[in-house]
């Protein structure tokens, strides 16, 4: 009887600790990765889809006069933020630390809304680029998670910009976890810089 009841405590104990394993393991809800559309298409594949929406391509010299002119229409509104901002070739890009953009559950922090809600009124005007979203993660913790989680931040702003009508077809998502350090990480300063999403407007081409 005693060889009976040990038994069943040793299953019930096996139970918990694979339970609480799987609990551990991160959710991975991205919908695709590394530089594919939220469809699940390139770049050059969604070219098509957006021109058969009225959106017209850029020429090359019309490229950087387009993206110059809106920068200059975006930094009145990222002066006002903690956004950083430069220009990259004809790429706009900007980093906002993601404590400031999003709270632990991965939602859009009300106070960032009003300046993201004037970036994307200028983007839905402006809609001859596509609009890429990465995630980047600092150290601390499993490169796996720290992947996932990186992809999880990209989602949440992509679809904070869709739910305000920026068309599926122009955002791309990527996660890329601690690989692409920008700071110190064995320092608090250092890994909030690591700790960021990245929003990288490119021209339609």
């Amino acid at each position: 009887m005693k060889n009976i009841s040990l038994l069943f405590v040793l299953i019930a104990l096996a139970s918990c600790s694979s339970k609480s394993e799987e609990y551990a393991k991160p959710v991975v809800n991205y919908a695709s990765a590394n530089r594919s559309s939220l469809t699940g298409k390139s770049k050059i594949v969604q070219k098509p889809t957006l021109i058969k929406l009225g959106i017209k391509p850029l020429t090359l010299t019309e490229a950087r006069g387009y993206m110059y002119n809106l920068f200059d229409a975006l930094i009145p509104d990222l002066e006002k933020t903690n956004i950083t901002y430069q220009m990259a070739g004809n790429d706009i890009i900007l980093t906002i630390q993601s404590h400031i953009i999003l709270d632990d559950d991965m939602n859009i922090i009300s106070s960032i809304r009003p300046q993201l809600d004037n970036i994307i009124k200028l983007l839905a005007v402006n809609d001859r680029n596509f609009i890429e979203i990465i995630g980047h993660t600092s150290s601390v913790g499993p490169s796996y998670t720290n992947l996932v989680k990186s992809k999880n931040m990209a989602i949440s702003v992509a679809k904070y910009f869709m739910d305000r009508n920026i068309i599926p077809e122009r955002i791309f998502m990527n996660g890329v976890g601690e690989s692409q350090w920008i700071a110190d990480n064995s320092t608090r300063e250092g890994r909030l810089l690591n700790h960021r999403i990245e929003i990288r407007i490119s021209p339609l081409i």
